[in-house]
């Protein structure tokens, strides 16, 4: 008999930092999988010259972006300004997607793209890069040379989807950008409001059912 057949015992947790923590555990013990909301509420912004960022997700958990230890940083930015220059930043890589807005990226001595919403930009933190135009962006920061996959769903009310992440996939991450989402994980159902993130960590091979009664907007990043 396959997982997603098997009775699941689940527990769920709600944290003092308004964050959902599931766990799903097949009989057997074999694996855990954990699910994690986070809510807007948890997030921390901080101002630049340009504009602002949100911190979504960074790990390790006690990792600062300052001290440049994380392996794995996700975030929002604003760019308010006409021009910015972006941050140098030795060994990361980096996928950028715009979600609102548009700008033309340079990477100097590399190349040169306009981005418009939902497309992604990758590309090294050495670079010398800068931007025209403004935006709200959706940023994957990563050391260690870890592959992911970064893309975006939208669909019209009423609309099923079923996300099928790559079965490679150790790590999955979902960023409502618009509507209230319905989604249906190993026959547990979850909503996903506007601006929350949903972490499933050790989820390879779990296909995920996807349903709103609005239009909805949904960023999927997949770690491997």
């Amino acid at each position: 008999m396959s997982f997603s057949h098997m009775a699941f015992v689940f527990l769920s947790l709600h944290q003092s930092n308004n964050s959902l923590i599931n766990y799903l555990y097949p009989p057997n013990n074999l694996y855990l999988l954990k699910i994690t909301i986070h809510s807007p509420k948890q997030f921390n912004t901080s101002q630049w010259s340009g504009g602002s960022t949100t911190q979504l997700y960074i790990f390790p958990a006690n990792a600062t972006y300052a001290e440049r230890n994380f392996e794995l940083r996700i975030s929002t930015a604003k760019v308010a300004v006409e021009e910015s220059t972006f941050t140098a930043l030795p060994g990361i890589d980096r996928k950028l997607m715009i979600l609102e807005g548009a700008i033309t990226i340079t990477h100097k001595g590399q190349y040169s793209t306009k981005l418009k919403p939902f497309e992604v930009a990758e590309f090294s933190g050495d670079w010398k890069t800068t931007a025209v135009g403004t935006c709200t962006d959706f940023n994957v920061m990563t050391t260690g040379k870890q592959q992911s996959k970064l893309y975006h769903i939208a669909m019209d009310a009423g609309s099923d989807y079923t996300l099928r992440p790559k079965e490679k996939c150790k790590n999955l991450f979902l960023y409502a950008t618009s509507g209230s989402i319905q989604i249906q994980l190993r026959n547990e159902n979850y909503i996903l409001e506007t601006g929350n993130l949903m972490v499933i960590e050790d989820g390879s091979g779990s296909s995920i059912t996807i349903y709103s009664a609005n239009d909805f907007g949904l960023v999927v990043l997949e770690m491997y």
